[in-house]
Parts: structure tokens; sequence; C-alpha cells
């Protein structure tokens, strides 16, 4: 009987036993030009587990290879970078959550992930980089879901310490107890934020908007009714998309896209857009499909035209149009309220 008993719970055990899908930080993490002195972790995560996700129905729980995150962390910028210099880096783990959702007669993977570095200096942390990923997971597309998501984990925040090895910091030191809040209090400081109107003029990217500094190589194009359809650079060569982050007219401020410019509205010292992820990263197929709704008036406006936040809801909702953040340290669209 005993036997009998036994087995049943060895048997039991093998059946109902969680699977495991191990994160592994195998990528390089060398700094070749030896700035890094060392990598310390700061996991601000509420709930420090991952998720679960399944595989053929069968539910895999995702883990780093050791639970002490700061050690493995450690080891792992240690074991790639043998020749320290003397710049201490701090990555901070604020969200990682993975997990599954029904979609259709589909059962997907999803994952979220929020990290963001900086560097210690005389006792003062400046902001350098961070990244904020949210990323499904379809059947079809990823014959090993789990996999595919714990390999994507490592690489992103390979990269994020990789880029900010390079990546110029932000001149707004902050202490150690406002790391908590580090976003309200650097963007406070931006100029951007604490003016009472825009400087007109073209920036040519997210760090001379933040310091309100326009480029003097470029104007502002309008059409013959004052709207403002493109930039200019000195040469009188008309450009749009590849060279410029946003133009400011009137102190209003837009946003330039592949296919058009799109009013930025500020809200609660952050700007958003309304767009999708198909117009901001088109394929083929869907800047086709964008194309043919702005041209037949779903929106009202054709290619190059300004769109701005007041127009129509519903010819919004019908144009597949969402309130899309901008990040406000680093200017990336946010899709994390989606």
């Amino acid at each position: 009987m005993m036997k009998h008993i036994l087995l049943f719970l060895l048997f039991s055990g093998t059946v109902f036993a969680q699977k495991t899908q191990f994160i592994q930080l195998t990528q390089s993490i060398k700094d070749k030009n030896k700035i890094a002195k060392s990598l310390t972790l700061i996991d601000r995560r509420d709930d420090k587990t991952i998720g679960t996700v399944s595989h053929r129905k069968e539910p895999y729980e995702l883990k780093f290879e050791d639970e002490n995150l700061e050690n493995l962390f450690q080891k792992w910028f240690l074991e790639d970078n043998k020749t320290p210099g003397n710049t201490e880096f701090l990555l901070i783990l604020e969200e990682l959550k993975a997990g599954d959702e029904q979609k259709g007669k589909s059962i997907i993977g999803k994952l979220k992930l929020k990290m963001a570095t900086f560097i210690k200096r005389n006792d003062k942390y400046y902001f350098v980089k961070r990244a904020n990923i949210m990323k499904d997971y379809e059947p079809k597309d990823h014959a090993y879901i789990t996999r595919a998501i714990a390999y994507k984990i490592s690489l992103e925040i390979s990269s994020l310490i990789k880029d900010s090895y390079s990546e110029p910091i932000t001149n707004f030191p902050i202490s150690e107890g406002e790391l908590n809040d580090y976003e309200k209090v650097i963007s406070g400081k931006f100029k951007l934020f604490n003016s009472e109107k825009l400087t007109d003029g073209v920036y040519t990217d997210y760090r001379s908007f933040s310091k309100q500094e326009p480029n003097s190589d470029y104007s502002v194009k309008k059409n013959s009714k004052g709207v403002v359809t493109g930039v200019s650079n000195k040469n009188g060569y008309d450009t749009f998309t590849n060279d410029v982050f946003a133009i400011v007219d009137n102190g209003m401020a837009y946003r330039s896209t592949p296919f058009r410019l799109i009013e930025m509205v500020k809200e609660d010292n952050k700007f958003y857009i309304l767009s999708s992820k198909e117009e901001l990263f088109p394929t083929n197929n869907a800047g086709a499909a964008i194309t043919g709704a702005l041209i037949g008036g779903i929106i009202g406006g054709v290619i190059g035209a300004v769109i701005d936040a007041s127009s129509n809801k519903k010819n919004i909702e019908k144009a597949g149009l969402s309130k899309i953040e901008i990040d406000p340290l680093t200017g990336e669209y946010d899709f994390s309220n989606e």
C-alpha cells in the first residue's frame, strides 16, 4: 500500500510540476571604450515574479538563472569587462512582466519591460537612457514563445546597457533619494516643460526640443493658406521626416512622421499625439492603407497636412488612431497605455 502511495506521489509531482524557462544573460555587455567601472542593479519591481507563459498549452514560469539579481548582473558585467574604467553605471529595473492573453481562438504571449540607466558621479546620478518595451507573441510567428520572450528580455537588457556606454547624459544631476521619482524630477527641469510658450522653429532631435534650441539651418514651410506642410533646409531643398523631430509654429508643436505632421498636445508635463503604430512604423501594406485613408478624407486632410487633436472623434477612431504619449525623457513613443 505504501509503495502505491509513493508511486502516486511521484507520478503526481511529475505531472503537475511547473516547468521553468530561464532567462540567460549570454549577450556581451563589453564596454569597448573601457570607461565603465561597475554595473549596479536596483530592482524596483513591487512584484519580483515575472509570470507564466504557455507553450503548446503547457505553462512555463519565466525566471532568471539566479534569484539574487544584483549578484547575477554584477557577475555578468565583470565577466565581460576585465579592465574596468572610472564610471559607475546603474541599471534600474522598474517593470518586468510576461503572461498569456486570449486573442480569438489563440493564446498569445505578452511582454512588458521597463528599465533605465544612470551614471553615478560625486554622489549624484545622471540619467542616460531608458527602454519601455511592450510586445505580443503569436503562435503563428513563434514556434517556441517562451524561449522567444526569454531571449527578448536578455537582448533588450544587454542592448540598453551597451548603448548607455556611449549615450550622452542629461545635465541635470539628481540625488539618490530622487531616483524613485526620476522622470518627474528630471523632466521638470527641461525648458520644454517650463516655458509659457514654445520657441518657433525646426528641431532635429528630442534633445534640442527639450532644451528649446531650434536648428537655424532649417525653416518651416507653409502652403498658400498658411498651413505647415514641411521643412526646407538652408539650401532651399524640401525635407520632411528623415532629419526632423518636431516643428513649432506660432507656439504650436507638431511631430514629424512618415506621412504627415501631427499636432503635439501637452498634458501633465507630457506630450501626446493621435496616431497608430501602423502609421508611425509603416510596412508597405500599412502605408498603402494609411495613404488611402488620408486621401479618401477619413481624417479630412492630405499627405503632409496637419492633423490636430480636435479632429472629429468618430473620424479619428474610424482611421484607427489613438492617443500615443511621447516619453518626456527620451522623445520616444510610449505605447504602454494602449
